[in-house]
């Protein structure tokens, strides 16, 4: 296999009794029962401690044989390749015994195995020549705590998204949109998790499981724990909170009776690559999300030689959305389809303009193979099909499961299409996100110990899928756009070139906001650096209660900008926009968001980011973004840098403008100071 850029090969060393593991920018140490006891990101611990298990038998705590190496057991490394690091271990107590194997890939996932089983007797003690001692084969308690240092870990994003419950009592209710952004200042505790990501706005450490089976906390809206302890976060993980249901009830027998249980969850460090120094990758315009085309998109572009408006305007990326296909999603292309296709694409590449394709995460019932396929690769809830988009021409598309087959046709189809029609990559539109799902027919679904139906979130599916649609794009010159809704999958994000974040923001922007901006959330979610990718915004406009120009506001404070979606307005506005942009020397500049810079403002309700430049000769330029995150309008906000600068031009305005101004409600200026 070879190692996709700008990854390379892991390598491990061996320090006495641990192994520490490297990969890009992170590095993982394992002790000699194999759990971690360290986890660097960009030369930052972001540990405290090693990781532990907590385990309680019959009533009292238990206490592990930590004995290494004079009880001849302490971790190895089972095998080392370029690609993956395996190393195992394994601990007990007086009862029981847990083993471990950890998988540490060449973009820094951690997936690990746990085992849990019953102690077994020596050979000395079957042949009854060394005493057995009488145990009652009890379990009342097995967590897993991680502890973070908290000054690191000050923001999170979790999904599936959910109320958080707080030691004082009170809730943190699930939002209408995400509950990422500042963790609370208490302990707090809350339901399974198949992502949750703790960090800062640098680095973070992600966990991920794709289920919660075999797992019995005592109560499931506390299945995990966040527990404040000085400067330790905690993360606690209720694996066992009395006696696993899978083990018969005869204590006595137990060494014998029960059989292992397994738990499988995995940790991934981020930023997962290093983010690039110019984080805006083209000039996209999507057409014919949020706001409509009407007709073929073939005769859309014909109609006013709409091609050369997109040089005229700066675009350099032309993103189709849904309606290209004929059939969404299906990959054997109608020849009406191909035709609009392969026409539009020769018109842009003509003009030097990429062109990107939706594919969504469904199948169309118009697909020739949806009455062979369907019933195989349909993502299901208890009693329904998820999904039933309508769709024109008249069809309706239901999520599939990349758990199954319909991952290699996905792979093959778009291999098959920018071979054929040349286009330069990909648009995918919530394919990355690991919706849960219930289908026995693929793997999905599993029943408990009563019976019960549960559902997998198929993390390792789509991250598998990714790596492969990777190779397949990638060496074609191609680019992975991805847009997720309220979820980060940072175990898909090392093979994914720019992210699509904000639709669930637009539900209530777009029935008008009196709220400040959410800037913690977005710091969480939405600026790319803490993941390593870069973050472009989605935005509905709803005049005059949410603007393109709010979503510019809000964008560019945090150092990414939105994506317009319409050939008129707003992409006149981003065209200016884009211009500044491409004037400045981004790649050469420093990065200095107003969380981190010296900026001051007599409005509180002001916040400025910039990038700041060197010339040759010493003198600095900033390009810097002054926001108002409020509704209400400011006046006269007068601005102090924290640089020997005596002017500032508004580059939107063409105009010098000084240091003094107004700002609209959720409004910007966007400044050449120098």
């Amino acid at each position: 296999m070879k190692i996709p850029s700008p990854f390379l090969p892991v390598r491990a060393e061996t320090n006495e009794l641990s192994h520490t593991v490297y990969v890009l920018d992170r590095a993982y140490t394992f002790g000699p029962d194999g759990l971690l006891t360290s986890v660097v990101s960009q030369g930052r611990e972001l540990l405290t401690g090693p990781m532990r298990l907590v385990i309680e038998e019959d009533g009292e705590a238990g206490v592990w044989d930590d004995n290494y190496p004079e009880n001849e057991s302490e971790s190895f490394i089972q095998r080392r390749t370029d690609e993956e690091v395996v190393i195992c271990g394994a601990k007990q107590t007086d009862r029981f015994i847990v083993d471990t194997a950890s998988t540490v890939d060449y973009d820094g996932n951690v997936d690990i195995s746990l085992k849990l089983m019953t102690r077994g007797k020596t050979v000395a003690q079957v042949f009854g020549i060394a005493d057995t001692k009488p145990f009652l084969y009890k379990l009342d308690r097995l967590w897993l705590e991680i502890p973070l240092k908290a000054e690191a870990v000050p923001l999170f994003t979790m999904y599936p998204d959910g109320d958080m419950y707080l030691e004082d009592g009170n809730i943190r209710e699930k939002s209408t949109t995400s509950m990422s952004g500042r963790l609370p200042e208490l302990s707090a505790a809350m339901p399974f998790k198949a992502l949750l990501w703790l960090g800062n706005d640098a680095r973070g450490l992600g966990w991920y499981a794709e289920n919660d089976r075999n797992w019995q906390p005592e109560d499931p809206d506390r299945a995990m724990e966040l527990v404040r302890d000085g400067e330790t976060l905690l993360l606690r993980v209720r694996l066992l909170d009395s006696h696993p249901k899978t083990w018969k009830e005869d204590y006595a027998k137990g060494s014998d009776l029960y059989r292992p249980i397994s738990f499988s969850f995995g940790f991934h460090a981020t930023p997962v690559k290093p983010f690039p120094k110019q984080p805006y990758l083209h000039n996209a315009l999507h057409i014919d999300c949020g706001i409509k085309v009407k007709g073929n998109y073939i005769d859309f572009f014909a109609d006013e030689n709409r091609y050369d408006r997109l040089v005229e305007k700066g675009v350099t990326t032309l993103i189709l959305h849904e309606k290209w296909n004929k059939s969404q999603n299906w990959f054997e292309l109608s020849e009406f389809t191909r035709h609009q296709l392969t026409t539009i694409v020769e018109e842009c590449h003509k003009r030097g303009i990429k062109v990107l394709t939706y594919f969504g995460y469904e199948i169309s019932s118009m697909a020739p193979v949806w009455a062979d396929l369907s019933e195989e690769v349909v993502m299901r809830t208890p009693g329904t099909w998820q999904g039933g988009w309508w769709r024109v021409p008249f069809q309706r598309d239901y999520r599939v499961c990349y758990n199954s087959r319909y991952a290699d046709l996905f792979i093959n189809g778009i291999a098959n299409i920018m071979d054929s029609c040349h286009i330069d990559g990909i648009y995918l539109d919530g394919t990355a996100q690991p919706v849960i799902c219930y289908s026995t027919e693929h793997g999905c679904g599993w029943h408990d110990e009563e019976g019960n139906l549960h559902g997998t979130y198929g993390i390792h599916a789509i991250r598998e899928m990714f790596k492969r649609l990777y190779d397949v794009v990638t060496s074609r010159g191609g680019m992975i756009n991805v847009h997720f809704f309220g979820c980060v999958n940072f175990t898909a994000l090392p093979y994914i070139h720019q992210t699509w974040y904000g639709e669930n923001l637009q539900f209530s922007l777009m029935k008008g906001s009196t709220a400040d901006m959410a800037l913690d959330y977005f710091r969480a979610e939405y600026t790319g650096r803490n993941m390593g990718v870069p973050v472009e915004f989605i935005a509905y406009e709803n005049r005059p209660y949410w603007t393109f120009e709010n979503a510019v506001a809000c964008s560019i404070l945090h150092g990414i900008l939105p994506r317009p979606n319409d050939i008129r307005h707003p992409l006149d506005l981003m065209s200016d926009i884009w211009r500044v942009f491409d004037a400045f020397p981004i790649a050469q500049s420093e990065w200095c968001p107003y969380y981190q810079n010296n900026v001051t403002a007599d409005c509180e309700k002001v916040k400025v980011s910039y990038y700041r430049y060197t010339t040759l000769s010493g003198k600095v330029q900033l390009l810097a973004f002054a926001v108002n995150i409020a509704a209400a309008p400011v006046e006269k906000v007068t601005l102090s840098f924290g640089e020997t600068v005596t002017a500032a031009t508004d580059m939107t305005a063409h105009e010098e403008i000084g240091f003094t101004f107004d700002l609209p409600a959720y409004g910007y200026r966007i400044l050449f100071v120098e």
